[in-house]
């Protein structure tokens, strides 16, 4: 309940080897760990790399609730095959880590409009969650300003008009981005919440900018969230990786106090 996961995101991936995320990962004090689905963290994607990655999950015991759909390609009407045929890696490597999570990112596409974006995204999401719900999978959507799923509201507004069972990962970088009141937002999508992205308004450290992290804190308790909480951040000062697992263990404490 509520595990406390880094997501090797910007100035991590690129930067260090797998093996080395992982030990700083479990140095820092994680309990979990995001996995991206990409070639920056999986290599090619074949068997051998996840055999790897699971031999580094295994060495330093550490929980995967989460993976990420790493090819963004989700909104576009040109790349149906590919989306699904990506999918289907991904589904692989969270059913044999365990995860419970993926987690998607419906980014921009060039020259197709947000009506065609949203249109593909219900049509390809409408293919894997069956699929998802036979593994006891879900999938979550991260919202963010300038995306086809702008901000927390559109995010509601989609689940509620497409039907489809899927949540939000609800970020708080995207929240302060949005304007969005961090108690009052997390109230409006209640259940909908499927993991909570942890970040500084400034896409940095965490704690060291303008997030109301308290009011969220209470939010997140309102609603008894019990779900990951993942760490992502742009890491410049490689120390931060422990500052940001304290300090999230800290809002994790203010969540569970009665």
């Amino acid at each position: 309940m509520l595990p406390v996961c880094y997501d090797p995101y910007a100035g991590t991936l690129g930067r260090f080897t797998r093996s080395e995320i992982f030990e700083l990962v479990s140095k820092g004090g994680y309990e979990g760990l995001n996995i991206p689905v990409n070639q920056a963290f999986l290599g090619d994607l074949s068997q051998g790399e996840i055999d790897d990655m699971k031999k580094l999950i295994d060495t330093y015991n550490l929980t995967t609730p989460t993976v990420g759909f790493g090819n963004h390609i989700l909104t576009n009407p040109d790349l149906k095959p590919e989306a699904l045929k990506h999918f289907e890696i991904v589904l692989k490597v969270a059913l044999q880590i365990g995860a419970e999570i993926i987690g998607i990112w419906p980014n921009p596409t060039p020259n197709v409009s947000k009506e065609i974006a949203l249109e593909t995204l219900a049509e390809n999401l409408s293919e894997i969650c069956p699929i998802l719900a036979e593994n006891n999978l879900i999938i979550t959507i991260e919202f963010e300003k300038k995306c086809p799923i702008d901000n927390y509201r559109d995010g509601i507004s989609f689940i509620q008009d497409t039907r489809l069972p899927v949540r939000l990962t609800c970020d708080t970088y995207h929240l302060f981005n949005d304007n969005a009141d961090p108690y009052k937002s997390v109230l409006e999508m209640k259940d909908l919440i499927g993991d909570v992205h942890i970040s500084g308004s400034h896409r940095g450290e965490p704690g060291t900018d303008e997030f109301d992290f308290d009011s969220f804190a209470s939010g997140l308790r309102t609603i008894n969230f019990k779900g990951p909480l993942v760490i992502q951040y742009k890491m410049e000062d490689v120390e931060s990786i422990s500052r940001s697992c304290v300090f999230t263990q800290k809002l994790k404490e203010q969540m569970i106090i009665s």
